[in-house]
């Protein structure tokens, strides 16, 4: 049938995987419902949570910040908008401008301010650097603004392609941090959560579409072409749902127990480090000595 299940209007969005199709009006409710379901599925939230959203103005972001602003009042947490400037030219100001037309009290914080450079002054791999950036400015900036968990916007797509590089390559620790909540293990590192653990890129695009979302198009200009997304977008054309059953896969693969952490304080900043400076200060260092 080409009708909303819905309403009974034109159905504008087929989803193979539910075997359904949804019209534009009824979508974002349908959309909130599947989110919703995966908060409770994977208890990501309780009521009087203080949740940092790590926005960086994509489609999957933006969907994420604009559904858990929705659920926030329905399942009682609280939630802040939270942006890292990476100082990349117009991708950057492009970021910015989607994250403050969303939210104009978002917390915006430049890397250029926290570390005198940006990810464009970097040599050889950026994104590496970027990850290691992002991964320590938002959960710092989180922290200091009070919140206990800390929202990123990793789809379906997102965690297949990480679970099999990864495994690929042997790095089988870092499938257990491709689930859809990861504790912190010490009192400086925070929770982390992916509301859109089983949502697509499709869905989320049709979403923020749906909203009338302002979000940046642009792909990162630093960022390398990576050949499994296409792999995987053939894979699920021709197995429609593959990619959610897939990371559902992920979390009953992963039951095994978390590995003990060596955690020591950096004697630079004071955050989270392995043993001696912390990854962000000795690139911080690398880049300045430049």
């Amino acid at each position: 049938m080409s009708v909303c299940r819905f309403c009974g209007k034109t159905g504008a969005f087929r989803f193979r995987s539910y075997n359904i199709r949804v019209c534009a009006e009824c979508y974002p409710e349908f959309y909130e419902k599947l989110v919703k379901k995966t908060l409770t599925k994977y208890r990501m939230v309780r009521k009087g949570d203080k949740i940092a959203l790590a926005v960086s103005g994509g489609k999957d972001s933006m969907a994420m910040a604009d559904v858990m602003k929705t659920l926030s009042t329905k399942m009682d947490f609280e939630v802040i908008t939270m942006h890292i400037d990476l100082g990349i030219s117009d991708y950057s100001r492009k970021s910015v401008k989607a994250v403050r037309e969303f939210d104009p009290d978002a917390v915006i914080v430049s890397l250029n301010d926290v570390a005198g450079f940006g990810i464009e002054n970097m040599k050889g791999k950026a994104c590496s650097a970027c990850g290691k950036v992002k991964r320590y400015l938002m959960n710092r900036t989180a922290r200091e603004y009070g919140a206990e968990k800390l929202a990123t916007g990793h789809t379906a797509d997102d965690i297949s392609v990480f679970f099999i590089k990864n495994w690929l390559s042997g790095n089988f620790q870092w499938s257990d941090k491709l689930l859809p909540v990861t504790e912190g293990f010490h009192e400086k590192i925070l929770t982390r959560i992916r509301p859109l653990y089983e949502r697509t890129e499709r869905e989320n695009a049709l979403y923020v579409l749906a909203r009338g979302l302002e979000f940046v198009i642009d792909e990162c200009p630093l960022s390398p072409i990576d050949e499994w997304k296409d792999i995987l977008y053939e894979v699920e054309r021709r197995k429609p749902g593959f990619k959610q059953n897939f990371v559902r896969g992920i979390v009953r693969f992963s039951n095994r127990k978390e590995e003990e952490w060596n955690v020591e304080l950096c004697p630079e900043c004071g955050e989270i480090s392995s043993g001696g400076l912390c990854g962000f200060c000795r690139l911080k260092r690398r880049v300045i000595k430049r």
